[in-house]
Order: structure tokens, then C-alpha cells, then sequence
């Protein structure tokens, strides 16, 4: 989640999650239906039933589906549910699906962090920049003096030492010196154009590998998958 661009507080137990929330005013919880010391549809029920709480969106998480707990989940007012072993689109598409970003926008896209040197052509020139972010409709990409709104671009991105995936874009959006640098960094927003379908596949595992690739060789528990 924090690769995908969000900020994480993880709790250990249902109680830490009513502490936490409490303080941190979260845009989102998601609950594991098999918390310890108090379960979460206990702590879903809590939440739904404190008036400064009770609007934020709660996703509940379990291994497998049951009739009779989602109904109650469900009748809490639970915003939606994940099975684990969870598939990395899902998990964004469910998130997003319940969270509302600038103006009213949902995001559409698989989004990872990326930090990572990019080839950026425009008008025959070439140079290299640093990337921020990459997701399967664009990219941002770091520069003091972005290319005018409506530039056309090409972008070069090595996905491993055996593929260079070229992309082309046009820049949609700038952010200046003086903006919200804290949040996101001086550059431009460049969407990707005319994305052909192995170029659009290769895109989405290059990110859901950025994403968690070493979490899926890793994890012990099967809980993330592609």
C-alpha cells in the first residue's frame, strides 16, 4: 500500500485499531475479519456506531466467505470485502474504489512508486530524467522546468536488462517550484497515448512487480498474489 502511494498505520490487534483511529482520522480501515483480542467485526460494529467515526469507509478482510458474518458486516455498513489470498488490482480497485481524490476523481489506474532514470524524448531531443511515480495510464517525472502542458513525448523505461519498454504521452499537467512540494515533487504529469495491448501487459506486470515482488517470494502466509 505505501509503494501504491499511501500512507499506512498498521495495528496489531482490534483494540490498537480503535486507538488508532481515534487519533489518526483515517481515510480508509481495512479489517481482518480474525483480529486478536477483539475480532473485527466487533471493532467494525464500534467504529459504525461513534458519530466522528461512522463515515469512513471500512473494507473488511477473511480467508473465506461466510453467509452469516458478511451479513452482519454487510448491515454494519461495511464498504466492501477482500479475500485473501488478495490479487494486487483487486486490492487497488477496491481501495480506490472507496476513497475520492482531487476534485471529485477516483483514480483508474495501477500506480506504484517508482524512483527510477527514465529516457524522456521531445522534439528529437533526448534526455534523462528521474521518475517519481508509473502507473499503467502515465508517469510523473521530476524536472525544475516542465515541458509546456500538451507537449508530445516519448519515454523509455528499462523494465528489466532485457526489455526497454518506449511509450509515447503527452504532458497533462505541471507542478511548479512553489507548490505542494511536500506531497509531490516539482515536474509534470505525462499520460500515456496509443498504448498497444503487449505494451499495456507489460506495463501492468512491471508495476505489480514494483509493487510486490519481493513481498510475493517472500510472504509465509499467502495474503498478496498477482
Amino acid at each position: 500500500l505505501q509503494r501504491m502511494g499511501f500512507d499506512v498505520i498498521a495495528a496489531d490487534d482490534g483494540k490498537d485499531v480503535l486507538k488508532l483511529i481515534k487519533i489518526a482520522m483515517p481515510d480508509l480501515v481495512m479489517l481482518d475479519i480474525a483480529l486478536p483480542v477483539v475480532d473485527g467485526v466487533k471493532v467494525l460494529s464500534l467504529i459504525k456506531s461513534d458519530e466522528q467515526l461512522s463515515k469512513i469507509p471500512v473494507i473488511m478482510v477473511t480467508v473465506e466467505f461466510d453467509d452469516t458474518v458478511d451479513e452482519k458486516c454487510v448491515g454494519l455498513g461495511c464498504s466492501g470485502y477482500l479475500f485473501k489470498p488478495v490479487r494486487i488490482n483487486k486490492l487497488r480497485e477496491t481501495i480506490e474504489g472507496n476513497l475520492v481524490f482531487g476534485r471529485d476523481k477516483r483514480r483508474k489506474h495501477l500506480r506504484s512508486l517508482l524512483h527510477k532514470r527514465v529516457a524522456l524524448t521531445h522534439n528529437g531531443k533526448v534526455q534523462e530524467c528521474y521518475a517519481v511515480s508509473l502507473s499503467t495510464g502515465g508517469i510523473y517525472i521530476r524536472q525544475k522546468e516542465p515541458l509546456p502542458t500538451g507537449s508530445k513525448v516519448d519515454i523509455s523505461i528499462d523494465i528489466n536488462d532485457e526489455n526497454t519498454l518506449n511509450l509515447k504521452g503527452t504532458v497533462i499537467y505541471q507542478k511548479g517550484l512553489y507548490g505542494d512540494v511536500i506531497k509531490i515533487a516539482p515536474g509534470m504529469g505525462i499520460e500515456f497515448i496509443d498504448v498497444n495491448p503487449n505494451e499495456s501487459s507489460l506495463l501492468k506486470t512491471y508495476i505489480t512487480k514494483l509493487l510486490a515482488g519481493d513481498i510475493l517470494s517472500e510472504q509465509d502466509e499467502t495474503v498478496i498474489t498477482e
